[in-house]
Parts: structure tokens; C-alpha cells; sequence
């Protein structure tokens, strides 16, 4: 896993809890992205559109899951049947050590290839710490087929007036304000979670572009 998107991951962690749905679809540059959040219908998200749109160079299913660290489960003596370390983690007697929150991500990285990985997390009062990711397969084939797509030119967005094209920037901003937009708003309607986030200094190019009302995080990686 990349450096900047296992960051990434940790950011989304601390910022926004996955607890909500348990999944989200992450679309990411390293200076821009949408991260949708949506329990089960997919099909709302217009996931090919973005990523032509946006042209991420990271694209990640992310979800959370409780993982055993031991070979068999306490309760039961047996081999972890699924759901099963969810279920011990709620337990009130539940022991330390036993299993532990993770993230598994189905990530196609345009750069360095593709694969699923798992990134262990603690989260208590102290705040939250981070495990090495390890890579557990292969990535999913859904995401894998999102990374095939080929981005639009942002240099040949037309201007409204009809004028001709926008200026490479500002189709950019064009494309990733509307991905953005469209993205969040179906979304949202559809009783999920959407944000945008951005780093320094594109997150102040947005906001002057008219990012509002999506929520834009800004986020230091």
C-alpha cells in the first residue's frame, strides 16, 4: 500500500468513523477526492462518471471489520465462524488481544499495481494507533474494472458562454466541483455520506470555486 493513501486511510479514520454503513468507495489525488459512504445500493453512485471525471489515481473500497488474532474463537473453542469476531468484541467480557479492528481495503493504484490489504487500528481515549498494512490478495474486480476507465482531458471542458474550451485549471476545478457535487447529492438522498477533501493549497482554490455545500475537509498528508 502507498504511503500517502494508507495516511489517507488513518486520516479517514480519525476524521469520519466507518461505523455508519461500514464501507466506503474512496476516489483519490494526492491534492484531491470524494470518499461516498453508502450502506448497500451501489448503483446510485455514479462511480465510472467520477472517476472520468476525476481521474484518481487511487481507487479504494474501504470497510471496517473486526479481525481475529487468535486461531480459535473463545466462546466457542471452534474455528471463527463469520461474524463471529464482531460478536466477541461486543461481548462484555471480551479480552484484550483477542481481535481487533481493521481497515480492508480493495485498493487499484495507478502507480503501483493493485491488491486488498489490511490496515489494524486502536481507537480509545488516548486517540488512535496504527498497525503496518499487510496484503491479504487480490483486489476486487469491481475496483479493478473503476481503475481500467480512461479520465477526461480537463483541457477540453467547454466554457458555458460556448466560447471554447476552459484553461486546463479550470476545467480541473470544473470536473472536480461537479464530480463532487453529483456524487455527494445522490448520495446523500439516498440516506449515505459523502465529502470531498482536499489538501493545501488546492482546498482554498475550491472553496473560492464554489466547493459549499459540500463538505470539503482539508487534510495534512
Amino acid at each position: 500500500m502507498d504511503s500517502w493513501f494508507e495516511t489517507f486511510c488513518q486520516e479517514l479514520v480519525i476524521r469520519r468513523s466507518l461505523e455508519r454503513t461500514g464501507q466506503a468507495l474512496v476516489l483519490a489525488r494526492e491534492d484531491f477526492g470524494v470518499v461516498l459512504q453508502v450502506a448497500t445500493d451501489w448503483s446510485i453512485v455514479p462511480a465510472a462518471a467520477l472517476v472520468e471525471g476525476l481521474g484518481p489515481r487511487w481507487i479504494g473500497l474501504v470497510r471496517a471489520a473486526v479481525m481475529p488474532l487468535v486461531e480459535a474463537d473463545p466462546a466457542t473453542g471452534e474455528d471463527w465462524e463469520q461474524g463471529a469476531a464482531a460478536a466477541y468484541r461486543a461481548r462484555p467480557d471480551a479480552v484484550d488481544g483477542v481481535v481487533t479492528d481493521v481497515l480492508v481495503v480493495d485498493l487499484s493504484d495507478a502507480a503501483r499495481g493493485s491488491g486488498q490489504w489490511v490496515l489494524a487500528f486502536q481507537a480509545d481515549d488516548s486517540g488512535v494507533s496504527f498497525a503496518e498494512p499487510v496484503r491479504a490478495g487480490e483486489c476486487a474486480d469491481g475496483v479493478l474494472a473503476l481503475g481500467g476507465l480512461d479520465p477526461r482531458d480537463p483541457g477540453r471542458i467547454p466554457a458555458p458562454d460556448g466560447s471554447g474550451p476552459l484553461s486546463r485549471a479550470r476545467g480541473r476545478l470544473t470536473l472536480d466541483l461537479g464530480g463532487a457535487h453529483l456524487a455527494v447529492r445522490r448520495v446523500t438522498d439516498a440516506g449515505g455520506d459523502g465529502f470531498a477533501y482536499a489538501t493545501e493549497p488546492y482546498a482554498t482554490q475550491l472553496k473560492e470555486a464554489g466547493i459549499e455545500p459540500v463538505e470539503l475537509i482539508t487534510l495534512d498528508v
